[in-house]
C-alpha cells in the first residue's frame, strides 16, 4: 500500500468512528417538559386549580388504590383492611361538593387529617404543591370531570 491509500483509509476509518461513536452507548432519556400553567385558584374563585399535568403522577401513585379510572377498583383496594374501600373519584356528585383545598389536604395530609381512613396516605413527602395541584385539575378535568359547585 502506498502513502496516499494509508492516509485516505486512515480518514474512512476516522469519520466512520465519529459517525458512530454513540452506536452502542446508552444514552439518558429524553425528558419530556410538562406545561406549568397556571396552577393557582382560578380568578373566578369557583375553588377549582387551573393548569395541566398530573395525569402522570396520578397513574403511578393512586391508581394503586383508586384505578386508573379513579372508580376505586385499583388492584390493591382490596388490601386496605376490612371495611376500607378507596374513594371512587369519578362521582362528580361527590368531588363537586368538595373544594380544590379540601382535596388538597387531603393529599398532602393524609386521610386522618380530614376524618377519612388512615389508609388514605399523605403525600407530602411524594409531591410538591405543584404537583398536587396538578393531581387534583387531572381528577377535574379527567375522572369527575366536574368542578366544585359551591355546596358542602
Amino acid at each position: 500500500m502506498n502513502n496516499c491509500q494509508v492516509r485516505a483509509i486512515s480518514i474512512v476509518l476516522c469519520l466512520g468512528m465519529m459517525a458512530f461513536s454513540d452506536a452502542g452507548f446508552a444514552k439518558e432519556p429524553l425528558k419530556k417538559e410538562r406545561s406549568r400553567s397556571h396552577i393557582e385558584l382560578d380568578p373566578s374563585n369557583t375553588g377549582t386549580y387551573t393548569g395541566e399535568a398530573g395525569k402522570d403522577n396520578f397513574i403511578a401513585n393512586c391508581s394503586p388504590c383508586h384505578g386508573e379510572a379513579g372508580q376505586g377498583d385499583g388492584p390493591l383496594a382490596g388490601t386496605l383492611g376490612e371495611g376500607v374501600k378507596p374513594r371512587n373519584l369519578s362521582d362528580a356528585k361527590l368531588l363537586s361538593a368538595r373544594t380544590d383545598d379540601f382535596l388538597f389536604k387531603v393529599i398532602k395530609s393524609g386521610g386522618a387529617a380530614v376524618g377519612f381512613s388512615e389508609a388514605m396516605p399523605s403525600w407530602k413527602e411524594t409531591f410538591t404543591d405543584a404537583q398536587i395541584k396538578q393531581i387534583i385539575q387531572h381528577l377535574r378535568k379527567g375522572i369527575c370531570k366536574c368542578k366544585y359547585n359551591g355546596n358542602k
